[in-house]
């Protein structure tokens, strides 16, 4: 199966976890995140997946054309570059939240928004905004 974002992310996959499963680990592969493998555990909106990527936890949830984030063990560059060309756009905002766990936000409207909310919250640390240059 031939798959991009706009099979699971753009557009509402169907509600059946073997089916997300294929879609969404079939493109992370085709974007050359070869040693992923992530479960559906939720087969509706938000929809969640978790897995490991090269031994470490992650997790992703979104909720289709409005937005998505990555949970994971630690703050990794590669894995947010590869999320953002597989959803074809930049991250509003990153941060640690107050479980310790590094979360990156994806959001297809008032981005600026959401990180104005993330930077305001006192539990959250290591804020990061991204941006188009």
């Amino acid at each position: 199966m031939t798959t991009n974002s706009r099979t699971w992310f753009y557009n509402e996959p169907e509600h059946r976890p073997y089916l997300i499963e294929e879609r969404v680990n079939q493109n992370l592969w085709a974007m050359r995140f070869g040693s992923i493998y992530l479960d559906c555990v939720r087969a509706e909106p938000p929809f969640r997946m978790e897995g490991a990527w090269n031994e470490m936890k992650i997790a992703i949830e979104w909720v289709p054309n409005q937005w998505f984030k990555v949970f994971a063990d630690k703050e990794d560059a590669t894995l947010v570059a590869g999320l953002s060309q597989t959803l074809q756009f930049l991250p509003a905002v990153s941060y640690i939240n107050e479980s310790g766990t590094f979360v990156a936000e994806w959001w297809r409207t008032d981005p600026a928004k959401h990180y104005e909310g993330v930077k305001g919250n006192p539990s959250y640390t290591h804020v990061k905004r991204y941006q188009s240059r």
